[in-house]
């Protein structure tokens, strides 16, 4: 029988994500690997880490890697940012003419992720009969963090793409059928959910030190990704409840808006405000530096800048938005996206230290969902003391302060949004926050996405893109040709059957 190979990049014998040189290979059961490999506890935590190092970026080909994909997903579509330097896949999408052979559209490394951690789901159990060390308690660890990142890459997919396949079982041999429906966007949700809750009861508290504490999948961050999910779901209390769980733990609290609020949130990284980072070092760069500075593709829309961080002439520059000028962005420097790029607010990072962390939860977030799941309950005022909470840190703007009252609930709404295009500007989140909102109750609010969209729109494409994402389909991207060659059970997403023919 033939073996497959799934090559996991791993750190060996760190917590702390400082080498990325090595890599595990990882055989099916009739395999000499895999009697060789799954023998001691020590080779579970070995292929747990490779899953967190999976994050960090391992394409083997010329697409996207997570990294990339994380802010690319969640700000390309949005009006955040603009591109500076042409690069054909990202013009293509702001032009709205997204095709199903967008590198953009691949989903691989996200896939292969998820299929380390089926793996560890797989095999992990059975080192218990030949490691009497391994404990169930550290057994039901290692689980909890394999299904809480299964559970947040199909959460990224399923916001993506709606409908994808749902693999739970490891692919342990070469000559394995990948021909996998796809699953309804209510399947996926509900795996997730399960996942979730399984790693929210597995998962610890903490791992001992900080760099863990902040890398890896603790039981807070577990709530994190809960709390987000039901909002997506439309379950208010349940996302209030989550947001609880992080608030009660009192581990985590806002950086003050000081000078230093740049530096430790984002020129350090793992800040008190951290929850769950992706860690990359000197040994392991991340890939921002090349696409907003090196080849400079994007930047800040300035149209945006000027939105949601209006200059006030009454406030002195000491006094203005910390999270404005030389925060996330630096109009000096041509209204680069500085939050990847500057050391401090002031200071350029050296190309070989582009090691900034990408920052997929803080407590910040956790502050403004549970604002969201309040004013969606009909708790316009306790929405509002949080929004102002995160305001009074940033010292925000008293022009960009709400309009109306706290029972004028989209009001309270369209303040929340704003503030959040505010407080996680180029985090990544632009895109999902503005279809999370339009989609609600049966795309009530549809328009905000197409008003946002025609914002960073090229004139001549206006009204093209406006009558495409008056579909809603449109709002998902298209299957990549290639997995539709690979897996004969896949269908395209309706929207762009007619487009497959390039």
């Amino acid at each position: 029988m033939k073996k497959v190979r799934l090559i996991i990049l791993i750190i060996l014998g760190s917590f702390t994500f400082n080498s990325c040189s090595d890599w595990l290979y990882l055989e099916p059961q009739d395999g000499i690997i895999v009697q060789e490999f799954w023998k001691s506890k020590e080779d579970v935590e070995a292929a747990v880490m490779g899953c967190y190092a999976s994050l960090l970026g391992n394409n083997q080909g010329s697409g996207y890697d997570i990294p990339q994909q994380l802010f690319l997903w969640g700000e390309l579509r949005a009006d955040m940012v603009t591109t500076s330097r042409l690069n054909t896949d990202f013009q293509y999408v702001v032009n709205g003419d997204i095709l199903p052979d967008n590198r953009l559209c691949e989903w691989g490394a996200f896939y292969r992720t998820i299929n380390y951690c089926n793996t560890v789901l797989h095999y992990a159990p059975g080192v218990q009969d030949v490691d009497p060390s391994f404990t169930t308690k550290a057994l039901q660890h290692y689980e909890g963090e394999a299904y809480g990142l299964r559970a947040l890459m199909y959460f990224y997919l399923v916001r993506v793409f709606d409908e994808v396949p749902l693999k739970t079982n490891a692919t342990t041999n070469d000559g394995e059928k990948f021909a996998v429906p796809k699953s309804s966007r209510t399947e996926i949700f509900n795996l997730i959910k399960s996942d979730l809750k399984k790693a929210e009861e597995y998962a610890p508290e903490s791992y001992g030190d900080i760099a863990s504490n902040k890398g890896r999948l603790t039981k807070y961050a577990i709530n994190a990704i809960q709390a987000d999910v039901y909002l997506w779901t439309e379950q208010y209390d349940s996302a209030l409840l989550a947001c609880n769980k992080v608030i009660d733990g009192k581990k985590y609290s806002l950086v003050p808006g000081d000078k230093e609020w740049f530096t430790t949130l984002y020129g350090t990284g793992n800040s008190i405000e951290s929850i769950f980072e992706l860690q990359f070092s000197q040994d392991k760069q991340n890939p921002y530096y090349n696409i907003f500075r090196t080849r400079r593709y994007l930047v800040a829309s300035p149209v945006a800048i000027e939105e949601y961080f209006p200059q006030d002439e009454y406030t002195l520059p000491q006094d203005a938005d910390v999270r404005a000028d030389g925060g996330s962005y630096k109009s000096s420097d041509n209204y680069s996206i500085w939050k990847y790029l500057g050391i401090n607010r002031e200071d350029l990072r050296a190309e070989s230290e582009s090691w900034a962390h990408f920052i997929i939860y803080r407590y910040a977030d956790i502050l403004l969902m549970k604002s969201e799941a309040l004013a969606q309950l009909n708790r316009g005022q306790d929405a509002l003391d949080l929004i102002h909470q995160i305001r009074n840190r940033a010292k925000a703007s008293k022009i960009s302060d709400v309009w109306g009252g706290a029972t004028d609930k989209r009001s309270v709404n369209e303040f929340l949004l704003a503030e959040r295009a505010r407080e996680f500007a180029y985090e990544g989140k632009r895109w999902f926050d503005i279809l999370r909102f339009a989609r609600r109750n049966h795309y009530e609010n549809k328009q905000l996405l197409i008003d946002m969209v025609l914002k960073a729109a090229p004139p001549d494409k206006q009204l093209t893109i406006k009558n495409k994402y008056e579909d809603t389909l449109s709002h998902y991207l298209p299957i990549y040709f290639g997995e539709l060659d690979a897996n004969p059970a896949l269908v395209q997403n309706p929207f762009y059957e007619t487009q497959q023919n390039f």
